[in-house]
């Protein structure tokens, strides 16, 4: 059995089936056969290379997309780095010691809720800076990247 490769038709040919193979197709390896369908299988696209050999890349999402889906990995890192903070346990009790307490805040629940405070501002800020971006710039958006959230860590 040997594989084939047709870039015009973007499909594979097996010699052992196929009685008439393309006169574009191109022998390849099991090996590269197999690389490619498990690129496939990821999400990848199979498409002719240059050369003509197959190749596989990531689809191409379209903008709109992209941004909702760093708009959800924001909210995702938000809730994340306030669960860091302070787990939705320590706000509760937070909250409950503040109900039963007399006089003043202590300090150290005011700087846990200034800080998720600021995280939640942070990630405001980011989600409506990805409104307004383009597909390239949309791209290269790291939401985990500290640079989005440095006014909230300090």
């Amino acid at each position: 059995m040997t594989l084939h490769y047709s870039a015009r038709h973007n499909a594979f040919f097996d010699s052992c089936v196929h009685m008439t193979l393309p006169d574009d197709a191109r022998a390849i390896s099991d090996e590269e056969h197999q690389r490619l369908l498990a690129a496939q299988t990821r999400g990848e696209i199979i498409a002719p290379g240059a050369d003509g050999l197959p190749t596989s890349r990531a689809p191409v999402e379209p903008a709109d997309q992209r941004r909702a889906r760093l708009v959800a990995a924001t909210k995702r890192e938000a809730a994340r780095r306030i669960e860091a903070i302070a787990p939705l346990w320590r706000q509760l009790n937070d909250s409950r010691a503040l109900a039963i307490a007399t006089g003043d805040v202590p300090a150290a629940i005011e700087r846990r809720f200034a800080a998720i405070d600021a995280v939640r501002a942070a990630s405001n800020r980011l989600e409506a800076a990805l409104q307004t971006m383009t597909p390239r710039q949309l791209a290269r958006v790291d939401i985990t990247a500290d640079s989005h959230w440095t006014e909230s860590t300090t």
